[in-house]
């Protein structure tokens, strides 16, 4: 297979403000993640493409989260009322994109290192399983 480069992070978080230190930690990411997915022999164009977004996003993430934490996840307005704070919602749905495609990758704690992803626990057996089996 041809190799699959990095994609140029510098020029992609280029307008940010903070972009450099962005684009260093999505680069770290990025060869992190790959080594682990080629080790696994999971590597391909699909995955690549796959954790392109999931790199942004957890640049992106890494970088908001503080923020959102310390301005918390509701604002006082000057009428004296409060309002949610739209950062903190972001930051939260950052984090729920960023576990799914973790899952779409299997990177997620319980399949890092496997092949596969992480099997489902067996069932527990219980008496009616005799009566409600296939006959």
């Amino acid at each position: 297979m041809a190799q699959i480069p990095r994609p140029r992070y510098g020029d992609i978080f280029a307008g940010h403000d903070e972009g450099g230190s962005i684009a260093e930690q999505a680069c770290v990411l990025w060869e992190e993640y790959k080594a682990d997915l080629e080790a696994r022999g999971l590597w391909n164009r699909a995955r690549a493409r796959t954790l392109d977004r999931l790199v942004r996003m957890t640049a992106e993430y890494l970088h908001y989260q503080p923020l959102a934490v310390a301005s918390g996840p509701v604002r006082d307005s000057k009428d004296g009322g409060q309002y949610a704070d739209m950062l903190w919602s972001q930051v939260k749905n950052m984090a729920d994109q960023i576990a799914k495609l973790e899952k779409s990758l299997t990177l997620t704690p319980e399949s890092v290192g496997a092949k596969t992803e992480a099997p489902l626990k067996p069932a527990v057996k219980t008496p009616a399983d005799e009566f409600l089996g296939a006959h």
